[in-house]
């Protein structure tokens, strides 16, 4: 009545791009299509924090209301990105090979034991040693590693 959008639609991607305030943000659905994987993949924590992150804006709302539609399944995994603090893990392991070849290329790392002491300065290093596992570090590794 008022001349302002009453409800908004959007994809996850135009979602990241619209920088609307919103009273209520309604995420129906939590799996997006990941063409890298070729399968249906989860919501990033980010994008929903992103999305929901629209719900009342402190300049024009007293609060937000933030829903999501999941699965099931997926219940407890987005109960826990609000309930408990998650700690950010490093994606630089995907350009490992190619930062380290840069570095190689540069005259920085000569050897192993150059590049061992490189990685020891990067973020990933520091997240594999507080959660091997999920950097696929098995424990006899973790064992035999000096």
């Amino acid at each position: 009545s008022d001349g302002h959008l009453q409800v908004l639609v959007s994809t996850a991607t135009l979602a990241w791009g619209v920088n609307l305030p919103a009273h209520t943000v309604v995420i129906k659905g939590t799996e997006v299509y990941n063409p890298t994987l070729a399968r249906w993949d989860e919501l990033s924590q980010l994008d929903v924090m992103q999305m929901l992150g629209r719900a009342g804006r402190p300049q024009f709302d007293q609060f937000g209301v933030g829903i999501i539609i999941t699965s099931y399944n997926e219940l407890q995994y987005y109960l826990s990105l609000f309930n408990q603090q998650l700690p950010i893990e490093s994606q630089f392991v995907k350009q490992l090979a190619d930062s380290l070849n840069a570095e190689i290329v540069s005259g920085m790392v000569k050897n192993v034991s150059d590049a061992t002491t490189w990685l020891g300065y990067t973020y990933l290093f520091i997240r594999m040693l507080r959660n091997p596992i999920l950097y696929s570090i098995s424990v006899d590794e973790l064992e035999r590693d000096p």
